[in-house]
């Protein structure tokens, strides 16, 4: 498979495959690189199925696109049905994994298989700003109106607006202030990664995992290629907050993901136990 790059994990060698720019997975390479039997990951999806959202968690891919990815070494000839897993659908899959193999291969595949287009894409991309800042503050006005005819309220009303303008126009009335997130209200007390995997008898850096593949984060990295952390809407809902560390990057000051000790529990819920 010439025509794809290579991606080394957990001393496994396997072809980086995208769909529509984004990296995804066949069940055949999660068998590969968790080293499993043939058929294991296939297996796994068709038990839990319903627990897949098409579209979000996998592809169901056409006759033409098995075709070219066939082509380009991606599945055997003559696949008949090809599925496809997203960066989410890869973590819903081996979420019951507990070897040791799976754990160092999780971490790896985040960090180096489903990073790899974003990489470039956060170095490359700018936000967008629209010139005509009335446009803007009339389409969120009026987005911001039919979100609460919707019942929409605070916080979830304010970034449904947002996102329906970003939609719209191309423009986020909130990182033209410089806020792409809203701290949720609430009176617990503020815990890190490191913290919440003492209450849950995991590392940090798994617990970072499980919050975005239970959608409460989103990573990425800066154009100095270290990992950054935000909260997702579902994230600023549970009461994500970035907050300033006191120290600074460039001149910049750092910011850090908290989390009220609420989240230990939805974790707890969500993201331990079997699938």
């Amino acid at each position: 498979m010439p025509s794809l790059p290579i991606v080394a994990i957990a001393g496994t060698e396997i072809h980086q495959i995208t769909y529509k720019g984004e990296p995804v997975v066949t069940f055949g390479m999660v068998d590969e690189v968790h080293q499993r039997a043939d058929g294991t990951a296939s297996r796994n999806f068709r038990e839990n199925r319903q627990r897949f959202v098409e579209g979000e968690d996998f592809i169901e891919l056409t006759s033409d696109e098995i075709r070219r990815m066939s082509d380009a070494g991606a599945f055997p000839a003559r696949t008949a049905r090809g599925t496809i897993l997203t960066r989410r659908g890869y973590l819903k899959l081996v979420k019951p994994m507990n070897d040791d193999r799976a754990w160092e291969v999780q971490g790896e595949m985040i960090d180096r298989y489903f990073l790899v287009e974003q990489i470039a894409e956060a170095v490359t991309s700018r936000p967008r700003i629209s010139s005509d800042l009335r446009e803007t503050r009339q389409t969120f006005l009026e987005a911001a109106r039919i979100a609460k005819i919707a019942g929409l309220t605070g916080n979830a009303a304010i970034l449904s607006a947002a996102d329906a303008t970003k939609r719209l126009l191309g423009t986020d009335p909130l990182e033209i202030v410089g806020r792409t997130h809203l701290p949720a209200p609430t009176n617990d007390a503020m815990v890190n990664p490191t913290m919440i995997g003492k209450e849950l008898g995991v590392s940090a850096h798994m617990v970072n995992i499980h919050l975005e593949a239970c959608g409460y984060q989103d990573v990425f990295r800066d154009d100095k290629n270290k990992l950054i952390y935000q909260p997702t809407a579902k994230g600023s809902e549970a009461g994500g907050r970035l907050v300033d560390t006191g120290k600074k990057s460039g001149g910049r000051m750092v910011q850090q993901l908290l989390w009220p000790t609420s989240i230990i529990e939805r974790l707890r819920a969500e993201a331990f136990t079997p699938a």
